[in-house]
Formats: C-alpha cells, sequence, structure tokens
C-alpha cells in the first residue's frame, strides 16, 4: 500500500510529473532486481565524466556459460541518476 503522504503529492501532480515519477520507479526497481546478480570487474577506464567497465555478467538462468563477456558498459551521471549503456565487446569512441 502506497503511504498517504505520497499518494497525497502524488495525486497534486501533471502527467509530465506523473511519466517522470513512473520512469524514476521503473529504474529502481530495476536496479535492485539487477544488483543481485554477481558482475566481475575486469577492467576500468575514465574519459570526462563517463566510466567505462569491461565486466563479465551473470545471466541469472543457471546457464553452464556464465560468466558471460567480458562486455564493455559506460556508466554516467545526469540528474543524480547513474546511467548504463551496453558498449560491446571492443571498447571504441563512443559517445554518451
Amino acid at each position: 500500500m502506497i503511504p498517504k503522504m505520497i499518494s497525497e503529492v502524488l495525486e497534486e501532480q501533471d502527467n509530465a510529473v506523473l511519466q517522470e515519477v513512473k520512469e524514476y520507479i521503473d529504474q529502481l526497481i530495476s536496479d535492485r532486481n539487477g544488483a543481485d546478480l554477481p558482475v566481475e570487474i575486469l577492467e576500468k577506464n575514465r574519459l570526462g565524466s563517463v566510466t567505462y567497465r569491461q565486466e563479465r555478467v551473470y545471466c541469472g538462468k543457471e546457464c553452464k556459460g556464465c560468466p558471460h563477456g567480458p562486455y564493455w558498459y559506460a556508466y554516467w551521471k545526469e540528474d543524480g541518476r547513474t546511467h548504463t549503456r551496453y558498449i560491446g565487446k571492443e571498447l571504441k569512441e563512443v559517445v554518451v
């Protein structure tokens, strides 16, 4: 059940703000679900405000191929939130 103080504040918001709240909540849920799976960081590089990490990832399906990779990911902060983008098997010039 949603606490009354939260529901009262949400009821006063317009659709644009409600959409932002929904996206924020979806990201929180996604981050928490993904946080349960281990990640092995093999290499880390920083270019400006973006951090690139080479990781081996676990798919969570108990497959014999885990961990998968290594794959490169970009991490950066925007508006107080951490964003991630899959780069691929090779680190190439990327614009986030």
